[in-house]
């Protein structure tokens, strides 16, 4: 299967689905919309980590995923940062002792995982590329917000769709089994039904994070991690699970384990034998989730391939012409049932309408070009204005930081009572009366440059009104 694009999870939907949550007190693994990110295989190889310390790279990572700008640069660090709150529904925290909160996102901020373009690091050579990368960089909580800090190098390996699968996080809070969602993360790449490779038991033994030395013994292993991880996974996954060692006896250093598994029927948005370019479809442009899937499998006998192609081509073909207006989700399920499709003729006279719409094409490109190099002329200019904002933030910064106590407290002031800036104070969440002339250049980053703008523009007027 060919990896899709990173898939348009809106930020703003996952707040609608929050907030709706939110209000009735329930958890992300409840939500009946699915919320999740494309994630590169790479990271399904994280060991050391309880669920908790998991669920804070989850949390982090959807953040990170859905908010990531299309350009990135390798050595540039980006922040991420979200409301508290948000951040602890997303990776399903219910306790409300902040220091453990605290202590998992230290354990999480300390984990590392190797990349490399060998198969494994005994086929490494000199060829190839190795490194170990941070799984969370750095991170902080400040004023009940969560930041998140990571370099563009890690995004690009996080987000990239080369070799990468669904993460639902929907679906991964539903463990409360360090060891089940660490086999779950082996699993969800993996298409249709199969057989893991060979795991080495010490490396196993180190994936749920911590293992007493009495439960590093086999059979207390297996009691007490392993059968109760394969249980749960058969519970709460869309796999049925077994696993199996390499021999009945055998010394724990010459120990290997894999998992059997089969894809349940029905789940992981129940792709129930249709084509995987069906499935992105369906999934990535018209939204499906996993009741929509089942309901789809649920009715195969009538909606065939054909059928389904039929339907998603009249729902396109009248979203074009701007004939569906409310849920095109919907609009395409009432095509199925109502065996719509685009007839010989309609197709004809589309094409006839598409031979016409050139022409108007071919003269709007001359007018594009005019269009174009005007807009070249003032993004240059917009780039002159933004550097010279750039330098008057700068030195307003400067200014400020070397004036006496007086000239700050003044300048402040001027700054929190004018409108606009009290206007701006509102959008980003900040209290006028929060603000001091020791925190405002830290209290949020948008509108300490906009003050050091507002200093700039004063900085004649107070050397008069105060000269040395």
């Amino acid at each position: 299967m060919e990896n899709p694009t990173l898939p348009a999870t809106p930020h703003q939907l996952a707040l609608d689905i929050y907030d709706d949550m939110s209000g009735k007190d329930a958890r992300i693994d409840q939500a009946d919309r699915d919320i999740g990110y494309l994630r590169n295989n790479i990271f399904t190889r994280v060991g050391g980590l309880g669920i908790a310390a998991r669920r804070v790279l989850d949390a982090a990572y959807f953040i990170v995923a859905s908010k990531a700008p299309d350009e990135l640069i390798d050595d540039k660090v980006y922040t991420f940062s979200e409301d508290i709150n948000y951040f602890k529904w997303l990776m399903r925290y219910d306790s409300r002792n902040h220091s453990h909160l605290v202590t998992q996102m230290r354990a999480a901020a300390k984990a590392r995982v190797e990349i490399m373009t060998a198969p494994s690091i005994e086929e490494l050579t000199e060829k190839d590329s190795w490194g170990t990368i941070s799984l969370l960089g750095d991170c902080y909580i400040e004023r009940n917000v969560v930041c998140i800090l990571l370099s563009g190098r890690v995004i690009r390996y996080l987000i990239s769709p080369y070799k990468a699968h669904w993460l639902s996080l929907r679906d991964a809070a539903k463990f409360t089994l360090s060891l089940a969602r660490a086999v779950y993360d082996r699993l969800i790449p993996c298409e249709g039904h199969g057989v893991t490779e060979w795991f080495a038991y010490e490396d196993v033994l180190e994936w749920p994070g911590k293992v007493g030395v009495s439960r590093r013994v086999f059979k207390e292993f297996r009691k007490h991690f392993l059968e109760p991880a394969v249980q749960q996974l058969n519970e709460e996954s869309d796999f049925e699970v077994s696993w199996e060692a390499n021999a009945a006896r055998v010394s724990a250093d010459k120990m290997k384990l894999r998992f059997r598994f089969t894809k349940k029927q029905g789940a992981d948005a129940a792709r129930a034998g249709i084509p995987d370019e069906m499935y992105l479809v369906l999934h990535n442009e018209f939204a499906f989730d996993e009741l929509d899937f089942l309901r789809l499998a649920n009715n195969r006998h009538t909606w065939t391939d054909e059928r389904l192609v039929q339907a998603i081509e009249y729902t396109q073909t009248r979203l074009t012409q701007g004939k569906v207006t409310i849920s095109p989700k919907g609009y395409l399920f009432k095509s199925l049932e109502g065996n719509y499709r685009i007839g010989g003729a309609e197709k004809k006279m589309l094409a006839v309408q598409s031979q016409q719409s050139q022409h108007s094409q071919e003269e709007a490109r001359a007018r594009q070009n005019a269009e174009s190099q005007r807009r070249e002329a003032e993004k240059a200019q917009a780039e002159i204005a933004a550097a010279k904002v750039r330098s008057e933030a700068d030195a307003g910064r400067e200014f400020y930081e070397a004036a006496d106590a007086h000239i700050r407290k003044e300048l402040l002031h001027t700054f929190v009572t004018g409108l606009l800036h009290q206007r701006q104070m509102a959008r980003v969440g900040v209290s006028r009366e929060s603000l001091t002339t020791e925190n405002i250049l830290t209290a949020n980053r948008q509108l300490a440059e906009t003050f050091c703008t507002h200093v700039c523009s004063r900085m004649k007027k107070v050397i008069d009104a105060h000269p040395k």
